[in-house]
């Protein structure tokens, strides 16, 4: 068949939407039979060592799905899966732009993402490349070997965790195309070696630093000042309370002249005290936006004594403010703590700049 009928392919969208296999078999009828309005269906997939083979099977008896996975998360474990089984997959879905590593169990080690990944990350099309946070790394070196595989790589996001940085004979050198960090690791190891990379390491324009500690501010802090005139957006999230603090005391951003967005994220006590120590500082970049996530629930607790009359002047001068507050474990937003904070600031409230 060439198409099936429209109402044919409601019907099957409509009952089978979540059941991607038997979405996948409708292909194997009728290789037209995917409307545009549903390609996002298989635009973004997990693979494992259980339904590989099945998916395999599948686009190997039709051209209609592989162009449309974009996105493909791999949960794996030892490097026969990974090798046998995945690669030779992630070599036919010719259009992917971004590609998960997330292992099953903490075995990873270097040999199995260098070696075993080689072909795959070489892929003209990938253009972003994460390991997720549960990952366990024999150093930071074999992170480092998989973003250097990648000839087009973008943006890297790098979770988990790792004992030592590893010994580098020769420096590799990162794609100059990458311009997006995103780090929810452990950040000394990693930022202390890029700074030593110095102008080896290509100019990145967007980060994003996560649950940043106290140990970790002075790096930072050393990091933010380097990497300052190229940066054009840069959100910080903090674990520690002090940490934001003790940051906004410190860092000079004197030097990001090209920052237009600025995000942070952590406990009321903390933000808004490193807030208002690097509202001046903003400004005189002439920053376009500022996103500001609260953690917390208790409403009391976020509506307490701060110096709230020079928060609101200078957040009154601000083009543009987000406010969030979220619940610390499930992340829900709290509209109405977010409503009584923004009734402390009635300067900033009436100019209309802040949205939820």
């Amino acid at each position: 068949m060439n198409h099936l009928p429209s109402e044919l392919e409601d019907v099957i969208i409509d009952f089978c939407h979540e059941d991607r296999t038997t979405l996948a078999s409708c292909g194997l009828v009728c290789r037209g039979w995917l409307p545009a309005s549903r390609f996002h269906l298989f635009s973004s997939i997990t693979l494992t060592a259980e339904n590989t083979p099945g998916f395999l099977d599948i686009i190997s008896h039709t051209q209609t799905i592989k162009p449309l996975v974009q996105d493909v998360e791999l949960r794996f474990s030892g490097a026969s899966v990974l090798y046998l089984q995945v690669v030779p997959i992630l070599l036919l879905l010719t259009r992917t732009t971004q590609l998960s590593l997330r292992p099953a169990r903490d075995e990873v080690t270097r040999p199995v993402c260098t070696s075993s990944l080689s072909r795959a990350l070489a892929a003209p099309s990938l253009v972003h490349l994460k390991f997720d946070f549960k990952s366990r790394f024999e150093s930071l070196q074999q992170v480092i070997d998989c973003a250097c595989l990648c000839p087009q790589l973008e943006s890297l996001e790098v979770g988990g965790s790792w004992m030592r940085t590893g010994y580098f004979a020769v420096p590799p050198r990162l794609p100059r195309t990458l311009h997006t960090l995103i780090l929810t690791c452990d950040l000394d190891n990693f930022l202390t070696w890029f700074l030593a990379l110095e102008n080896q390491m290509p100019p990145i324009q967007h980060l994003s630093l996560q649950h940043i500690v106290r140990r970790e501010v002075p790096t930072v802090i050393k990091y933010l000042e380097t990497a300052g005139p190229g940066l054009k957006s840069l959100s910080l999230a903090f674990r520690d309370t002090d940490a934001a603090d003790q940051l906004a005391k410190e860092v000079d951003l004197s030097q990001s002249i090209n920052l237009q967005y600025f995000h942070l994220e952590g406990s009321a006590a903390g933000i808004f005290l490193c807030l208002l120590t690097l509202l001046p500082q903003l400004r005189r970049c002439g920053i376009e936006q500022i996103t500001v996530t609260i953690r917390g629930q208790n409403q009391p607790d976020m509506i307490r004594t701060y110096p709230w009359y020079t928060l609101d002047c200078g957040l009154s001068l601000m083009k543009r403010l987000t406010l969030l507050v979220v619940e610390p474990l499930t992340h829900v937003q709290r509209r109405d703590i977010a409503e009584g904070i923004l009734g402390q600031l009635p300067l900033t409230r009436t100019l209309g700049i802040v949205t939820f």
